[in-house]
């Protein structure tokens, strides 16, 4: 494979060559980041799904996964919204 064809595969966001759509969801309010930033132990944070835009994984805020860079991170109003876009679910929390 020439280097040409790389660089072809590669362009983009990360996710969108693994079929996520990168302008699904909504950026997070500085509450919803809040949230998933503490992993889930403020008030309300069991609503907050968020996907990974270079991961394509989604996942809940109380999540023990790496937290995310925050320009990475789409908000959905549930799992199946996340699945709808071309996340799948995370392999530690289940996905929310």
């Amino acid at each position: 494979m020439a280097s040409s064809d790389t660089n072809e595969v590669r362009s983009g966001p990360r996710g969108a060559a693994r079929g996520v759509d990168p302008a699904a969801g909504a950026p997070p309010t500085d509450g919803e980041w809040e949230a998933l930033a503490a992993r889930g132990t403020t008030q309300g944070a069991a609503a907050v799904v968020y996907g990974v835009r270079t991961t394509g994984v989604h996942c809940r805020a109380g999540c023990p996964a790496r937290t995310p860079l925050r320009s990475n991170v789409r908000v959905f109003a549930g799992a199946a919204a996340a699945q709808a876009a071309g996340y799948r679910a995370c392999k530690r929390c289940g996905g929310g």
